[in-house]
């Protein structure tokens, strides 16, 4: 691998093309800054797409369209947990993350047999404060 000297750093190839293709396109890149879901985020959110709330709130309640698979469904509510623009515990153990841009809710509960549940309130972020 051919490394290049920039002033008096050094930069391999690739680490080169991603410096420059990150700072092309402004605003398509402004989600950069997110935080990628950690592999414990990842699991708890195949878990909770492949249990009740698919079927219930993607499938039969149609509240998220975008959403076309369970793979899809998992990679929408590890990008909440990973990035909600709220979060706190709830009883028993439970957790809420929201993220109010998408008015997307986010339910943990580690005794649950599918891990919690994805849904978006009618009520919104009200929903989301009135939570126990």
């Amino acid at each position: 691998m051919r490394l290049i000297r920039i002033g008096s750093g050094v930069l391999c190839p690739l680490a080169l093309a991603i410096a420059v293709v990150g700072s092309i396109g402004g605003q398509e890149n402004q989600k950069k800054s997110e935080k990628a879901p950690t592999p414990a985020q990842r699991k708890i959110a195949e878990a909770i797409s492949k249990g009740h709330s698919y079927q219930k709130h993607v499938i039969d309640e149609e509240l998220f369209p975008e959403v076309k698979s369970q793979a899809d469904f998992a990679k929408l509510i590890a990008g909440v947990l990973a990035n909600p623009t709220h979060a706190r515990e709830l009883t028993n153990d439970r957790e809420a993350f929201y993220d109010q841009a998408t008015n997307t809710l986010v339910l943990g509960n580690p005794h649950a047999k599918d891990r919690g549940t994805c849904f978006r309130p009618s009520a919104k972020k009200r929903y989301y404060d009135n939570l126990k």
